[in-house]
């Protein structure tokens, strides 16, 4: 018996012929895009017109076509052409617009062709500048002002 065992142990195995196939691997790789929102502190206005910019910080996977957009905002009355600081006690309000250029030509909107930005993701940040400008001349109550526009990514 001890002798049949290290005969089987010593054998070696041979095959007599051998085939070939494939291994179909695959993955998709869905379109992506992260936004990071930006806010933009005036600071202190008093009657002199006020200038601040910020930077929406977009990511979107290589290729992939995206448009950015900004609402009117929350102010009571607002339009993309005017939005409005409104006082956080209520009652009166500060003009103010979003521009996607320095020199303020083109306000940032929501009608898709017109006044929004369109890009294709590179696989890495894109800071798209928003330039933001409250005009001088305004006669408005004390207090704090605030207004939340509302970004929106589509892709």
């Amino acid at each position: 018996m001890l002798a049949t065992g290290l005969a089987l142990a010593a054998q070696t195995t041979s095959f007599a012929a051998s085939t070939t196939g494939n291994l179909a691997v695959s993955a998709i790789v869905s379109a992506q895009c992260v936004i990071q929102s930006a806010a933009i502190p005036f600071g202190t206005y008093s009657s002199s017109a006020v200038q601040q910019n910020a930077q929406i910080a977009v990511n979107c996977s290589n290729g992939t076509s995206y448009t950015i957009s900004l609402d009117a905002g929350s102010g009571t009355g607002a339009t993309t052409a005017a939005r409005k600081l409104a006082n956080t006690a209520g009652g009166s309000s500060l003009n103010y617009g979003l521009y996607q250029d320095a020199a303020r030509t083109k306000s940032w909107g929501n009608a898709n062709g017109s006044d929004t930005i369109a890009g294709v993701g590179s696989g890495t940040t894109q800071n798209i500048p928003v330039y933001g400008y409250i005009p001088g001349g305004q006669t408005s109550t004390a207090g704090n002002y605030s207004d939340v526009v509302a970004v929106t990514l589509a892709y």
